[in-house]
C-alpha cells in the first residue's frame, strides 16, 4: 500500500513540475497567411542571447519553415519580412539546473515577432512568445526549439 501512494505522489510531482516548463504566446496582431506566403526573417538579439542559443535558434526556424515550404529564397522580393526580436534570455548552467533546479532560477526566452509586408513595410502580424523552465527537467535546447515551433506555429497562421 506505501508503494502504490509514493508511487501515486512522485507522479503528482512530476505532473505539477512539466506544468513549470513550457512556451505561451500572446497575439497582439492576428495574422491570417495566404497560401503562396513566403518568409525572411532575421534576428535581432536584444535580450543577450548566447551564440550557441542563436544558432540553435536559427536552425530550428530555418528548418520548420524548409519542412512547411514557408522559407523564401533569398532573392525573393515579395517574401513577408519577419523580425524575430530576443527581448529577453536567461538560460541557467546546465550543472546549477542539474544540482538545485529551481533553486537555481528560471530559464526564459521572450521574444517579439513581427510580419511584415515586404515593399511598404506594413506590419501585418505581431505575436510576443515565452518560454521558461523553472525545473531541472528538459534541455536547454530543447527550450529554444519549443520557442521556434510556436514562431513557425504563429506564420503558418495557427496562432490567433
Amino acid at each position: 500500500m506505501k508503494r502504490k501512494f509514493r508511487s501515486v505522489i512522485v507522479a503528482s510531482l512530476l505532473l505539477a513540475l512539466t506544468g513549470c516548463i513550457g512556451t505561451s504566446s500572446q497575439v497582439r496582431s492576428a495574422y491570417a497567411p495566404a497560401a503562396s506566403d513566403k518568409f525572411a526573417y532575421a534576428i535581432e538579439n536584444a535580450g543577450g542571447m548566447s551564440a550557441e542559443g542563436l544558432q540553435i535558434l536559427d536552425d530550428k526556424l530555418k528548418s520548420e519553415l524548409s519542412t512547411s515550404h514557408l522559407l523564401s529564397v533569398p532573392s525573393d522580393p515579395a517574401a513577408r519580412k519577419v523580425e524575430v526580436r530576443i527581448t529577453h534570455y536567461r538560460m541557467r548552467h546546465g550543472a546549477a539546473r542539474a544540482m538545485v533546479g529551481i533553486m537555481a532560477g528560471k530559464d526564459n526566452i521572450t521574444s517579439d515577432v513581427r510580419i511584415l509586408e515586404s515593399g511598404t513595410g506594413k506590419l501585418l502580424g505581431q505575436l510576443t512568445v515565452e518560454s521558461g523552465n523553472a525545473t531541472a527537467m528538459g534541455t536547454s535546447r530543447g527550450l529554444i526549439e519549443g520557442h521556434a515551433k510556436e514562431i513557425v506555429e504563429f506564420l503558418r497562421g495557427s496562432k490567433q
